[in-house]
């Protein structure tokens, strides 16, 4: 009988967590989850990811670096229309990187050196795609 009540127990147990696993959608993953940016802000690493429809918003976020060497990553993709500004400013409001894109865009990476970056603004203009945008230390 005992048997009988662990497996029965065991099987239900199976049958809950596999059936309510479907809906749920993994950190990171921009899929299911529109219009809301998901950020990421650590020390010398600053990650934006966004899944847009025909959204128009401004995003500026200080940043958290202590190196004057950095990298900017820029990839968008699904890109349907609309604008995407990005702009990386110093502490003293000088223009380190900017950059529209108005297309797909895969892996386009800048070098940035000779100032730490202090602030990122993200512009969407009637944007309608997936946007990631990565700022990240890197040794010379």
């Amino acid at each position: 009988m005992r048997q009988k009540t662990s497996i029965t127990i065991y099987l239900i147990s199976i049958f809950i967590f596999t059936s309510c696993r479907e809906d749920i959608i993994a950190p990171g993953n921009v899929a299911g989850n529109v219009n809301e940016p998901i950020q990421e802000n650590e020390l010398n690493h600053y990650t934006f990811l966004i899944n847009a429809d025909k959204l128009s918003a401004n995003f500026s976020s200080k940043t958290n670096f202590n190196y004057s060497t950095t990298r900017i990553l820029l990839t968008t993709s699904d890109t349907e229309g609309g604008s995407v500004s990005v702009g990386v400013r110093d502490n003293a409001g000088a223009s380190l990187f900017s950059s529209t894109i108005l297309m797909d865009v895969q892996n386009q990476y800048r070098k940035i050196s000779g100032a730490i970056p202090d602030r990122i603004n993200i512009s969407l203009a009637n944007f309608t795609g997936k946007l990631k945008v990565s700022l990240s230390y890197v040794r010379d």
